[in-house]
């Protein structure tokens, strides 16, 4: 019964401790939303070689949207949104996300309206394309 009784503590104290370990944070500007923009350009970055770019127009492309990728001078001149990232890994007997910052600026002022940010203090065992998933969900559905 001791035995028992010490498990579940350590159960409790561990969800307890682990439980604020990610976070994830959207914030958009008043009277915006981008639950209306159809068409995104997502800038790529040259320090990416994970494909993060194609995996943002990925989902994008999957929720009804219009996406593309490549540096900003190849910027169809229809885009409404451009998004821009921030990714940082660690590494921990393997690579993992722990901070992942997805902005969304206006194409004709270049203002940046919105932002989503991922950031876990101890490194998730999810695929990054849970992730961006998410946080591309949190942006779009945010009013």
């Amino acid at each position: 019964m001791k035995s028992f009784l010490a498990r579940a503590l350590v159960v409790l104290v561990l969800t307890v401790g682990l439980a604020g370990c990610a976070s994830y944070d959207a914030q958009i500007d008043r009277g915006r939303s981008l639950g209306k923009i159809q068409r995104f350009f997502v800038v790529s970055n040259l320090n990416d070689n994970r494909a993060l770019d194609r995996q943002i127009a990925g989902v994008l492309k999957d929720r009804g949207r219009e996406a593309e990728t490549g540096p900003l001078t190849m910027m169809p001149d229809n885009t409404q949104a451009i998004l821009t990232f921030q990714d940082h890994w660690t590494w921990d007997f393997g690579e993992h996300l722990v901070f992942f910052r997805l902005t969304a600026r206006d194409a004709n002022s270049d203002q940046p309206f919105a932002t989503v940010t991922f950031s876990a203090k101890i490194p998730l065992r999810e695929e990054a394309s849970v992730t961006v998933a998410r946080l591309v969900d949190q942006l779009l559905e945010k009013k």
